[in-house]
C-alpha cells in the first residue's frame, strides 16, 4: 500500500515538474537580416544577422524571460514552434507578427506560420539602459506575438482609424487592446528586470526625462496658443515626442491616468484642434473619458494588464498562464470590446479572482464592469488629414479622416463639411445623455440639428466609404521612418511662411524707426533692407539651432534652456560684429537697434 502511495505522489510531482519544464522549453533563437523583398505579402528574410550582438543583450535582460513566455503561450495555441526568429531591417518601425519567407542558398522556405519580431539594427547600438531601448521594445513586440498565437491565430486586426496610434489617443477597441497588451509588457519588463545595471539605468533615465520634459511641453503648448510664434518646438517635437510617449506609457500604466481626457482647445481650424488633443500635452483630471473612449485607449488597456499581473500571486509564468488561457477561450468570440470579453472570460475561468479583477477594471477604465457598451459606428470625413503627431504641418497628408461616433469629440465632428459647431455640440450632448448611438437611424432623433446634418452623418457612415478607407490603409507604409523627409519638408515650408510674415513686420518697423531717418538714398535703402533680411533669416536659423541643441545639451538632469544657447551665440557673433564697426557710430546704432528688435522676435518664439 505504501508503495502505491509513494508512486502516486511521485507521479504528481513529476507531472507538475514536467509541466514547468515544458512551460520553459528551450526555444532556439534565429537572428535574420532583411532586405526589401516580399512574397505573397510576406517579408523575405535571410540568415546572417548579427547574432552575437543580439544574444549579448538578450542573455542579460528581461528579453530572455519573454521568450520563456513564448514557450508557455504555445500550450494554449495550435502554434508549435521550437524556434523563434528575430529579423533586423534598417529603418524598421519594429513590430511582432506571424509569417515570412526564409531565403537560404537561393531558395525560399515557407515560414508563413512562424512568429517573428522585426527590429532596427540601430537598436543594437543604443544604450540598453535607457527607456524604450531594445530591452523593452522586444518584450512589447513579443506581446503582440503572444496575443496573436493565443487569441487570434494571426487574425488580422480590422483597422478603421487612420491616426497613428499613441498610448493616450482614442483609436478603436481592437487596436487599443492589442497595443495596450504590448505596451504593458514594456512596463512589466522594467518591473521584473533582474539585471540591476539595466534596471537602474532605465529608472534613472525615466527620472531624467521627467525633469526635462515639462519645460519643453509647456513651450510646445505656447507654440499652439500664442500667435505668430515661429513654432520651433512644434517643428522639432519629433525629437522629444518619442521620449514623452515612452514616459506616458510607463506612468499611465502605473497610475491609471489614461482614463482622463487629454486637455482640448478650440482653434478656428478643427485639424489643429484634433492635433492638439492627440498630442496629449496635458490631462484634464476633472474630465473622465466615457467608457467607450477608455476601452479604445491603449493606456487604459495597458494599465489593466499591468495591475492584473502585479497584483496576482505565484510565478510570472503562472500569472500569464491565466492570461493565455483566457485569450484562447474568450477573445474574438463576439463583437464586444476585447477588454470586456477578456474581463468577463477571466471571471468565468477564475471566479476566485472576481473581486480583484472587477476592482482593476474600475481603477483602469474609471467605470464598473459592464457588458453593455456602444458599438463602433465609423464616420468618414473626406479631405486632407495629417495622421501623425510628429507631422505638425502636414508634410504627410492622408486623404480622409475616420472616427467612431461613439467615442468622438466636437473637434472630430467639425472635420465633416457642413457640420456646424452648434450641430457638433448637439450630437455630443445627445450621445452623452443616452450613453451611445445604437445605429445610424438614431441620428434622426438628435434635437437641434438640421436635416442636412443628419444626411451628412448618414452618408459619411456608408459601407462604401469605409471600404475605401480600408483600401487606402493597405497602401500606407507601416514604417513611418521612411516618411521623415516629407515631415521635415512640411516643417521647413511652415518655417519659411512664418519667417516671411515676421520679416515683413520687422522691415516695416526697421524702416519707421531707423531707415527713413538715416538712409536717404533709395539704392542704399534697398541694400540695407537686403542686409537686414539676411540678418533676420540668420537669426531665425540661430533660434532653430538653439531649439535643436537644447535637446542634446544637459545640465545635470535638465536640458539647457534654448534662450541661453541663443543668447550665447548672439553675444559671440554680435560681439565680433560690434568690434568691427565700433568706429562708425551710425552703423553701430543701426546694428544695435536691429539686433535688439530681432532678439525680441526670436526670444518670443523660444520662451
Amino acid at each position: 500500500m505504501k508503495k502505491y502511495i509513494f508512486l502516486f505522489i511521485t507521479s504528481i510531482v513529476l507531472f507538475f515538474t514536467i509541466g514547468k519544464v515544458s512551460a520553459k522549453e528551450i526555444i532556439n533563437i534565429i537572428v535574420l537580416k532583411a532586405g526589401n523583398e516580399t512574397k505573397d505579402g510576406f517579408p523575405v528574410y535571410e540568415e546572417g544577422g548579427d547574432t552575437k550582438a543580439f544574444m549579448e543583450v538578450y542573455n542579460k535582460s528581461f528579453m530572455k524571460e519573454s521568450i520563456d513566455l513564448y514557450g508557455l503561450a504555445q500550450q494554449y495555441s495550435t502554434s508549435k514552434n521550437k524556434k523563434f526568429y528575430v529579423a533586423f531591417k534598417k529603418g524598421s518601425g519594429c513590430y511582432g507578427s506571424i509569417g515570412f519567407y526564409l531565403k537560404k542558398d537561393g531558395k525560399l522556405y515557407n515560414k508563413t506560420k512562424s512568429p517573428y519580431i522585426e527590429l532596427s539594427p540601430d537598436q543594437l547600438n543604443n544604450n540598453y539602459n535607457r527607456l524604450q531601448s531594445i530591452t523593452q521594445i522586444f518584450p512589447h513586440e513579443m506581446g503582440h506575438v503572444l496575443y496573436g498565437i493565443t487569441a487570434g491565430e494571426n487574425k488580422d486586426i480590422d483597422q478603421n482609424t487612420v491616426d497613428i496610434h499613441y498610448s493616450d489617443i482614442v483609436t478603436e477597441y481592437s487596436i487599443a487592446f492589442n497595443e495596450g497588451f504590448g505596451e504593458h509588457f514594456e512596463v512589466i519588463s522594467r518591473l521584473y528586470e533582474e539585471n540591476k545595471v539595466v534596471k537602474d539605468g532605465i529608472y534613472n533615465d525615466i527620472e531624467r526625462i521627467k525633469n526635462s520634459i515639462n519645460p519643453r511641453i509647456n513651450r510646445i503648448n505656447r507654440d499652439f496658443i500664442f500667435p505668430l510664434r515661429l513654432d520651433y518646438y512644434r517643428e522639432t517635437c519629433m525629437f522629444c515626442q518619442s521620449q514623452y510617449e515612452g514616459l506616458k506609457r510607463h506612468e499611465f500604466a502605473l497610475n491609471s491616468h489614461g482614463k482622463y481626457k487629454n486637455l482640448r482647445h478650440d482653434f478656428m481650424n478643427s485639424e489643429k484642434s484634433v492635433l492638439y488633443r492627440n498630442m496629449g500635452l496635458y490631462q484634464d483630471k476633472s474630465n473622465k473619458r466615457t467608457l467607450e473612449q477608455s476601452l479604445s485607449t491603449e493606456a487604459v488597456n495597458s494599465s489593466f494588464f499591468v495591475k492584473l499581473i502585479t497584483t496576482d500571486k505565484g510565478t510570472l509564468s503562472e500569472r500569464y498562464s491565466k492570461v493565455f488561457n483566457v485569450f484562447s477561450k474568450h477573445i474574438n468570440k463576439d463583437d464586444k470590446p476585447e477588454l470586456i470579453q477578456f474581463t468577463n472570460g477571466y471571471i468565468k475561468e477564475y471566479p476566485e479572482d472576481k473581486n480583484r479583477v472587477l476592482n482593476i477594471f474600475n481603477e483602469s477604465t474609471g467605470y464598473d464592469f459592464t457588458k453593455e457598451c456602444g458599438r463602433e459606428i465609423w464616420i468618414v470625413s473626406e479631405g486632407k488629414h495629417s495622421n501623425v503627431i510628429m507631422d505638425q504641418f502636414a508634410g504627410l497628408n492622408f486623404p480622409m479622416y475616420v472616427f467612431n461616433i461613439n467615442t468622438c469629440e466636437k473637434e472630430d465632428l467639425l472635420k465633416l463639411k457642413g457640420i456646424s459647431k452648434s450641430d457638433a455640440e448637439s450630437i455630443i450632448a445627445y450621445r452623452d445623455e443616452n450613453g451611445y448611438f445604437n445605429d445610424v437611424r438614431e441620428f434622426e432623433k438628435i434635437k437641434g440639428i438640421t436635416k442636412a446634418s443628419v444626411e451628412i452623418l448618414k452618408n459619411s457612415s456608408s459601407k462604401e466609404k469605409l471600404k475605401k478607407v480600408k483600401n487606402e490603409l493597405k497602401n500606407i507604409s507601416r514604417n513611418i521612418e521612411n516618411k521623415v523627409f516629407n515631415i521635415a519638408l512640411g516643417n521647413f515650408k511652415h518655417l519659411i511662411l512664418r519667417t516671411v510674415e515676421w520679416l515683413v513686420i520687422f522691415l516695416i518697423f526697421y524702416y519707421l524707426i531707423i531707415a527713413r531717418k538715416t538712409i536717404k538714398n533709395k539704392n542704399d535703402l534697398f541694400k540695407s533692407i537686403a542686409k537686414k533680411s539676411f540678418k533676420f533669416i540668420f537669426y531665425v536659423l540661430l533660434g532653430l539651432t538653439s531649439a535643436f541643441a537644447s535637446n542634446a545639451i544637459w545640465i545635470g538632469n535638465k536640458n539647457l534652456n534654448p534662450i541661453i544657447i541663443f543668447m550665447l551665440l548672439i553675444f559671440i557673433l554680435q560681439g565680433i560684429g560690434f568690434l568691427i564697426i565700433r568706429r562708425n557710430k551710425v552703423k553701430l546704432k543701426d546694428s544695435f537697434i536691429s539686433t535688439i528688435m530681432l532678439m525680441i522676435i526670436i526670444i518670443y518664439s523660444l520662451c
